[in-house]
């Protein structure tokens, strides 16, 4: 990690990756903030588990957590912050980041971002697919094939699409910032889409949600999420 610099963003003080602008590592002042950078506590989460698929604090240096499914198709969890209530508005900026990595980039489903309180970002049973019950801006993969989109959902309706990366069993910083009028997608640094309009307004939590895509166990690990808000 480069030096930490600050800058002053509507009268709050945010500490940024001078590397990434965009970046913020924490702010003080008036937000609102949910940081998972240091230690996982799990009562701080919903975490909804198909099958025996526990997510336990990572022992891996650098990683705060770990998705660890069970040997079936469709295993996994679908994890939320509690009580984190961001929502975009006008002039009102917004850093949403997580850091993750998979063991099998073919054979799972993976929804990284800020959604509506949902137990079910992506489906449970029968088929791969998202079932985004709510508002969310995020980044998401299915089963069977590598291609990451960023993607906003409006109560449930996808809005906004673009492609992100392909993924691989290599860690990914997946990363979006409202600056007050434009919502900027970025991986691992890299301007992916600038979406102007249809940017859901609903109240939105950080989310992971990860599921095997065949028999076998698959990982997550979960090396950061921060989410921060002027409010």
């Amino acid at each position: 990690m480069a030096i930490q610099t600050n800058k002053i963003t509507d009268g709050v003080n945010v500490i940024v990756d001078p590397r990434y602008q965009f970046r913020w590592l924490d702010a003080h002042g008036d937000v609102n903030k949910t940081l998972i950078d240091t230690v996982w506590r799990a009562a701080d989460f919903t975490v909804t588990a198909t099958g025996t698929s526990p997510i336990t604090a990572s022992v891996l240096p650098g990683a705060v957590a770990l998705i660890t499914t069970a040997a079936t198709d469709f295993a996994g969890d679908n994890v939320q912050a509690i009580g984190s209530q961001f929502k975009i508005q006008s002039g009102k900026p917004l850093y949403f980041g997580a850091k993750v990595t998979v063991s099998d980039a073919t054979q799972s489903d993976l929804v990284v971002g800020l959604f509506g309180v949902d137990t079910t970002l992506t489906a449970a049973s029968a088929t791969h697919a998202l079932d985004v019950g709510a508002g969310g801006i995020g980044f998401t993969k299915l089963d069977a094939v590598t291609q990451v989109n960023f993607k906003t959902f409006t109560t449930a309706t996808e809005k906004n699409t673009a492609s992100a990366n392909t993924l691989d069993t290599d860690a990914h910083v997946y990363e979006f910032y409202w600056d007050g009028s434009v919502m900027h997608g970025y991986v691992d640094g890299a301007l992916v889409a600038n979406f102007t309009s249809n940017v859901t307004t609903e109240v939105l939590t950080p989310s992971v949600a990860f599921r095997a895509g065949e028999a076998g166990v698959k990982t997550c690990t979960i090396h950061w999420v921060r989410a921060i808000q002027v409010i």
